[in-house]
């Protein structure tokens, strides 16, 4: 039961990083918005859409595999991503202290122990 909500939380996980992956690629101004990147030109929309894309990209195949695979170690990938991501607001927030980037750093930290958590119920990688 806990191993299935486990699974079930990794797969919840995953499409939402699924969705904003599907949001940065295909609706920017929206994402932009909402998360504040602006892409005043081409190369500024190809670059948050490599790399916001990629980190949700990437985060979704971590998710999802651990989910379908039941692999403890494939929900690392998500929780180095979410890590590195906190790493890099919490070294923007020491240089400009604004309290607009604590919601996002704990949105990231609930999410690394919780998938921190969830990994703790998978099994381990099948050789």
């Amino acid at each position: 039961m806990v191993k299935a909500l486990a699974r079930g939380f990794l797969a919840l996980v995953g499409l939402l990083a699924l969705a904003l992956f599907a949001l940065t690629w295909f609706d920017l101004p929206r994402i932009s918005a909402r998360l504040g990147p602006v892409a005043p030109g081409p190369l500024a929309a190809a670059t948050l859409r490599a790399d916001m894309g990629g980190f949700f990209a990437a985060w979704a195949i971590g998710a999802l595999g651990a989910a379908w695979r039941d692999d403890r170690t494939l929900a690392l990938l998500p929780m180095l991503l979410l890590g590195l991501a906190f790493a890099g607001r919490l070294y923007t927030y020491a240089l400009t202290p604004d309290a607009a980037i604590v919601p996002p750093m704990t949105v990231e930290a609930v999410l690394f122990v919780a998938i921190g958590l969830a990994r703790t119920q998978l099994g381990r990688r099948r050789r």
